[in-house]
């Protein structure tokens, strides 16, 4: 996601879940503080001799609320290879987010599916994925405060324009009208 790279930051560490780690890892990319979609594009330079095998992307619009679900990440930060379960309890949700403290910047990002799959801090960025192992969404947001088990995910078919756009030119580019309404 966006928010777990900084703006301004061109080099950054990638850490498998089997203990692989790889320093010349590029930030290709990342979407604008004000777009609606938090995302950010990495790419390792160099695999050292690793041979990664390409996560298989499924279709988003064919899920359904009330369809199990798979969320993976690093939950806080601390605990590598979190694997939580849950169903999609909603989507095209719209959400205010922002970071733990309340006090730093705000996004507005919508057309999210809702899970009950926990999705802790240090969960950002990992795949939400259906049955069948395809991945379905990207983990983005947790609903802070009295709720529990409420976290969000970008539907992979809202940004499967931007994946094929990195994987064709090695780039990342988005497109903005420079307009705002009032």
């Amino acid at each position: 996601n966006r928010h777990v790279v900084p703006e301004g930051t061109t080099k950054v560490g990638v850490t498998l879940s089997d203990g692989t780690e790889f320093k010349d890892v590029s930030v290709l990319g990342r979407t604008s503080e004000g777009d609606s979609l938090d995302v950010a594009f990495l790419k390792i330079n160099d695999l050292e001799g690793h041979e990664l095998v390409a996560a298989e992307l499924g279709d988003s619009t064919k899920m359904q609320v009330g369809e199990n679900v798979v969320a993976i990440g690093n939950a806080l930060g601390q605990f590598q290879n979190t694997v939580t379960s849950g169903i999609i309890s909603g989507y095209g949700r719209s959400i205010t987010a922002g970071d733990s403290s309340g006090q730093g910047a705000t996004e507005n990002l919508i057309n999210l599916f809702q899970t009950d799959a926990a999705i802790n801090q240090g969960n950002s960025g990992g795949p939400l994925v259906n049955m069948n192992g395809q991945v379905i969404g990207i983990n983005t947001a947790v609903a802070a405060g009295d709720a529990q088990n409420i976290g969000f995910a970008i539907p992979i078919n809202d940004i499967s324009g931007m994946i094929n756009q990195v994987l064709e030119t090695g780039k990342f580019a988005r497109p903005y009208l420079g307009i705002r309404y009032v």
